[in-house]
């Protein structure tokens, strides 16, 4: 019989106990949630690998604590993007439709991986550190590459959503595109939803650059349609792992994490909209490219670390 406490406060080796790891986490999640601010992304991307590099969380508990982490951040943010008019809704519902059924699959895929470890927590944890790193430098590298546009050009170029021939088409009008692929617009959430439950990243990370360069937002329609789909998302992928539990028979997410890094990092998730509003979009794209570069190098370095390669 599952022990439900051990089910939302798993037990977990980590670096750091009592109120020093508690008050590290604050200050995680108050970092974290400046950056979710200002590039749109719910902050998982950072914090998971974070949370295990600094602190030695597990992955796996980091991922789904982080997720719950990602609903309270996102939740500030969209409220705050709605206000200023930087969603564009018809794109966040398709989206978030795909994302929805993309979080359940990706913790399904979380498993499986467990299972293809053998079990073994180590192998486990340096397979996803790889997917990791192979992820965050993809991503680093399409958002440095130069817009065609910018934010305040009436002038859109045909982009590869318009281009598709799969299925029923839509308007998006405060972004001026038009005939965007629903079907295109369903598999961006889907791969996106599997990203949050595989990985506890709310996809976000991959929504910024596929939102600008494939779908044709500016990057502020960008951020605040990204933080609504992130949403819906992390909701998804919290309510699955809250009703499963890891191999090892525990939880997948623990409250007492969650609510440590939520304290602080609404308030950073504030701070970050502010900055957010008074950067250009171009700008806005290269600081991320570097925020996520950083990210990869830092999980690269962990992972040449735990396989003694220096």
């Amino acid at each position: 019989m599952i022990n439900f406490f051990y089910l939302i406060a798993p037990e977990f080796s980590a670096y750091l106990t009592g109120p020093v790891f508690f008050l590290s986490l604050a200050g995680l999640g108050f970092v974290i949630g400046i950056l979710a601010g200002i590039f749109g992304v719910g902050g998982g991307f950072l914090l998971v690998p974070l949370m295990n590099i600094i602190l030695g969380i597990p992955i796996e508990l980091a991922a789904g604590s982080a997720t719950c982490y990602i609903i309270g951040t996102s939740t500030t943010g969209v409220i705050k993007h709605l206000h200023k008019g930087n969603i564009e809704i018809k794109a966040a519902v398709y989206i978030s439709i795909g994302s929805m059924l993309g979080a359940v699959s990706g913790d399904m895929l979380q498993d499986g991986l467990v299972l293809l470890a053998g079990g073994n927590r180590s192998l486990f944890e340096q397979i996803m550190q790889v997917v990791f790193v192979l992820l965050l430098l993809v991503i680093a590298w399409v958002m440095s590459r130069e817009s065609r546009y910018n934010d305040a050009s009436d002038i859109r170029p045909v982009t590869f959503l318009q281009k598709m021939k799969l299925g029923p088409d839509t308007d998006l009008p405060q972004s001026k595109q038009i005939g965007v692929s629903i079907a295109g617009l369903f598999g961006i959430g889907f791969s996106g939803g599997v990203l949050t439950g595989l990985m506890g990243v709310s996809g976000g990370v991959l929504f910024m650059p596929i939102l600008v360069l494939g779908v044709g937002l500016t990057p502020h329609l960008a951020v605040g349609t990204s933080l609504a789909v992130v949403l819906v998302s992390s909701v998804s992928a919290v309510i699955k792992k809250t009703l499963s539990v890891s191999q090892t028979g525990n939880g997948k997410v623990s409250l007492p994490i969650a609510i440590a890094l939520l304290a602080a990092g609404a308030v950073g998730v504030r701070i970050g909209i502010a900055i957010s509003h008074r950067l250009h979009g171009e700008r806005l794209k290269k600081y991320f490219s570097i925020v996520v570069l950083g990210a990869a190098v830092m999980v690269a370095v962990k992972l040449f670390v735990s396989l003694e390669l220096f």
